[in-house]
């Protein structure tokens, strides 16, 4: 199976063909050299000698060693027509059943994927976000409605949904209700506004990001159910603006939030109600195990950011913080921050 895949889907029946016409090459010359024909002639006794229909009409009597010579383009052509039949057969046969494997091993992946990232559309931002996700090694899973997209997603790796994300069933099949967020990137942005539409009836709580290519659309699509809105326009503007005036501390900020730094890890930890960390400040939580996190910002309910709060700041259930430190210690921040009830 490796073998077939690596020579290429069509290497046998190539082959035969191949094989065909060099048999009616050396037959036409050995009938030329051994019955003395012409060269129209003798690919004449060549054709029909192989189609098994005789050869009598050009030489009604042929030599011993014409004979010989018949007998082994008669087996030839045989054997060549076998291979030739069975190599075409083989590879229709083989397709559908590598096809049908395909998509049931799909399925069955689908049905057991949770807590993963739901991307529509996999274009020019689809696809930047979906390989970002997989360098971080979080699950994904992509709508694709066009065949080609679709082809060179799972030739990626990734599990790809084929189908139009617009549409309820689609979502669905992609797992939307066992997904923690979903990206809609498609090129256009009624279709982006349909889609935050459609998942946000499915999925109330589920954590939408939309793209948009107008400041009027991002609008629309806040009020569509989206929790962010971006333009790639407007992001990439302000990223080369900000490369210009401080491009040092956009390196700096690149190497955090992309995990580039082993030793620190930037990441946002909700505290659960129940937790051990409600009640308690921040100067009691980043001691012992946890000494050297730092936490850079507190988001409180329905309250803006708290930027560097002091270490006198308790925690209270539903509390999102904004913490650097070590991958061991987010870990362990993470399971304290979770409910103990």
């Amino acid at each position: 199976m490796r073998e077939r895949l690596r020579k290429g889907p069509y290497w046998h029946v190539r082959t035969a063909l191949l094989i065909f016409l060099a048999l009616i090459f050396i037959g036409t010359i050995g009938y030329m050299i051994i019955e003395k024909l012409n060269f129209l002639d003798a690919l004449y006794m060549t054709v029909i000698t192989v189609s098994t229909v005789g050869y009598r009409e050009i030489a009604a009597k042929p030599s011993r060693a014409g004979e010989v010579f018949t007998m082994f383009v008669i087996i030839g052509g045989l054997a060549t027509v076998v291979y030739f039949t069975t190599s075409v057969v083989d590879l229709i046969v083989e397709g559908r059943v590598l096809d049908v494997m395909g998509r049931r091993r799909v399925l069955r992946e689908l049905q057991d994927i949770s807590g993963h990232y739901i991307i529509c559309g996999y274009g020019r931002v689809g696809k930047q976000v979906a390989r970002e996700c997989k360098t971080r090694g979080t699950s994904v899973v992509i709508i694709e409605k066009e065949p080609t997209v679709y082809d060179e997603a799972t030739s990626e790796g990734f599990l790809v949904v084929r189908g139009d994300a617009t549409e309820e069933m689609v979502l669905r099949k992609a797992g939307l209700e066992r997904a923690n967020g979903l990206v809609t990137a498609l090129s256009s942005d009624a279709d982006n506004l349909f889609v935050t539409m459609t998942a946000r009836i499915i999925r109330p709580d589920i954590f939408i990001v939309g793209r948009c290519n107008s400041d009027e659309t991002e609008s629309k699509l806040y009020r569509a159910g989206a929790d962010r809105a971006i333009s790639p326009h407007n992001v990439g503007g302000r990223r080369m603006a900000a490369l210009l005036l401080k491009p040092l501390v956009c390196d700096f900020l690149d190497y955090v939030t992309h995990g580039e730094l082993v030793e620190l890890t930037l990441e946002d930890i909700y505290v659960e109600p129940g937790s051990p960390l409600v009640g308690r400040t921040i100067r009691d939580v980043v001691t012992g195990e946890l000494k050297g996190v730092g936490v850079l910002g507190i988001k409180k309910a329905k309250r803006d950011f708290t930027i560097n709060p002091s270490g006198d700041t308790k925690l209270e259930a539903g509390d999102v913080l904004i913490v650097n430190g070590s991958p061991e210690q987010i870990d362990l921040l993470r399971k304290y921050s979770r409910s103990r009830r």
